[in-house]
């Protein structure tokens, strides 16, 4: 073997080298962000499992109450949450805390009182319904 067939093989090795390098690094930081969202979905999936939610709705003149209990283990946002109403959203109105911790109810209102669908949908997906006749 001459001088110029080692020179050539020498920069063979390092370019494959180099590229196997970058292209497991590359590999590496993919499989980490990927790992990463199906943790992040698979705490989401358990978290709306994990939900358990009472509603009870109760009528008074011009505004609807709607009580929420957690008889759950998790706390919510109550600000992260959707009430619809014939499956059109509408604003509502929290009374209490904007937290709904273990064990405590919250009383969302709103200005809708004809018969109808009411759909209290939870941060984590979850529908509860509720018809007002």
């Amino acid at each position: 073997m001459g001088f110029s067939s080692t020179a050539g093989l020498t920069l063979l090795l390092t370019t494959v080298l180099i590229c196997s390098i970058y292209l497991y690094s590359t590999v590496d930081l993919t499989s980490l962000k990927v790992n990463g969202a199906y943790i992040e979905h698979s705490s989401y999936l358990k978290n709306k499992l994990d939900e358990n939610i009472k509603i009870s709705v109760s009528k008074f003149g011009e505004k609807t109450n709607i009580t929420l209990l957690n008889q759950g283990q998790l706390t919510h946002s109550i600000n992260d949450w959707n009430v619809l109403y014939n499956g059109t959203p509408v604003n509502f109105d929290i009374t209490g805390d904007y937290y709904l911790v273990p064990l405590n109810n919250v009383t969302i209102s709103i200005n809708e009182t004809s018969p109808g669908r009411i759909s209290v949908v939870s941060e984590y997906g979850n529908r509860y319904y509720h018809n007002l006749n």
